[in-house]
């Protein structure tokens, strides 16, 4: 018999609050014949300077020292950093990158930083295979230059493959709850270890004899899923656990070093000068600059927003890449949207309707993109004196197509109905801050 251990992190999101105590967990005393250390994804994420200061590069340098066996990505690696920068994000990581499913474009060839599935060996010799897979974002991905592949047509491919090759098949998902329990019925795979919906599975969940695991978000949870194979390497038990953070010890350097990492990385934002203001540009400011600036970068005579999305003033005076990231720390991107003239007054109906109710309205579940909507900013768009609505002045025809420009929060997260399977252009190359960084660098006075 021999029992292997798998220990797993999953969408930490740059929260390295959490990361002295996960650490330590990752690199406590082995308690199997082995043990394997895998993170699912999502490990990064721009809102914290250092990340950001450094392109995630800070992230990978924490990770080397945790000891990690295989990683996969996550969407926040794969659309959060300009294509050269994900391409150069490994150079020093100590740890293989697994991805299947995602090819290089033009060409369509396996990225030089990941590898498609990769073989450990156990003390005892029981050969495990790892397969990494990444929500496919058909939309945005390609304008970043990466195609990415139908999750099925790789699985199809690999997992009668590696079942001739290894003992085990292990699949690194970051795709979410949903799919790991669709591939669990599909496929002959003896664990999913999952991520990118921020699930926790507290004891795992069996699927059709797969074995389904999770550690939910921020490092509040850490994965442990515990193997018996026998001497023919064949599984005999699995079982899984997801950890409470607060059941993992504190030691009295833990506050110091999360400080640290902050204040390092807030140093390095602050020697990037953005611009310079005369007097202060307060979140309502930012709003109105946000409109001007989608409006100027699209060349479109309409645009929306919310001032929900800027979440403290600029100061007077010379302000930082800190100061635009502490305002606008997510990961939003400008975004054209194309309705048709009968779409166009659906939407402004539903803006017209909603937009008492939306100033409060919390972001649940994405508190990340700021703590409520705010208020709906409008540009271009008015009604004449018989109450039709104009699209720059003119007014809308049913069946004509127009264009307005706005931001990608609102697709994802599903505030408007019209705007949900609308045909839009995501520009995934500038972060909304980056936007208005560019916008009064040109024109703040």
């Amino acid at each position: 018999m021999e029992a292997i251990q798998l220990r797993h992190t999953n969408d930490l999101h740059s929260h390295f609050e959490a990361w002295p105590r996960i650490r330590r967990f990752l690199l406590a005393e082995k308690t199997a014949d082995t043990t394997f250390n895998f993170d699912i994804g999502d490990a990064i994420d721009r809102f914290h300077p250092l990340t950001d200061a450094t392109l995630g590069k800070a992230n990978v340098d924490l990770m080397n020292a945790a000891h990690y066996d295989a990683v996969t990505i996550g969407n926040n690696e794969g659309l959060g950093m300009a294509h050269a920068d994900l391409n150069h994000l490994y150079d020093q990581a100590n740890y293989p990158v697994i991805l299947a499913n995602l090819k290089e474009l033009p060409g369509e060839n396996q990225p030089a930083w990941a590898e498609p599935y990769k073989i450990l060996t156990t003390n005892n010799q029981t050969k495990v295979a790892i397969i990494g897979l990444t929500a496919p974002y058909q939309m945005t991905y390609r304008s970043l230059d990466w195609q990415p592949l139908p999750v099925e047509d790789v699985l199809d491919d690999l997992v009668p493959k590696l079942r001739k090759e290894a003992d085990l098949v292990i699949l690194l998902s970051h795709l979410g709850l949903p799919t790991d329990r669709d591939l669990a019925e599909k496929y002959d795979l003896d664990v999913i270890i999952g991520a990118h919906t921020h699930h926790v599975l507290p004891d795992g969940e069996m699927d059709h004899g797969t074995l389904l695991a999770a550690a939910g978000r921020y490092g509040d949870h850490a994965g442990q899923i515990d193997l018996v194979v026998d001497d023919q390497h064949h599984v005999v038990s699995k079982q899984a656990r997801a950890i409470p953070l607060g059941e993992l010890a504190t030691e009295p350097g833990d506050l110091a070093e999360i400080q640290a990492l902050h204040d390092r990385g807030a140093e390095l934002e602050e020697e990037k000068k953005i611009v310079h203001f005369n007097q202060e540009q307060t979140v309502s400011d930012q709003g109105q600059a946000c409109l001007a600036a989608l409006k100027e970068t699209t060349g479109l005579p309409v645009a929306f927003c919310s001032s929900g999305l800027f979440l403290q003033d600029l100061p007077e005076g010379t302000d930082t890449a800190e100061d635009f990231l502490e305002s606008m720390p997510h990961a939003i991107h400008p975004m054209v949207t194309t309705l048709t003239g009968a779409e166009l007054m659906a939407l402004a109906a539903e803006f017209q309707e909603r937009r008492t109710d939306l100033v409060d309205q919390k972001m649940k579940g994405s508190g990340f993109r700021g703590k409520v909507f705010g208020h709906l900013l409008i540009d271009g768009l008015d009604r004449n004196d018989d109450n039709q609505l104009r699209y720059a002045g003119r007014v809308v025809e049913p069946e004509k197509a127009y264009q307005i420009a706005t931001l990608d929060h609102y697709r994802w997260i599903n505030f408007f109905q019209v705007l949900d399977e609308a045909p839009a252009k995501i520009n995934q190359k500038i972060f909304l801050r980056e936007l208005l960084a560019q916008y009064y660098q040109k024109h703040a006075q």
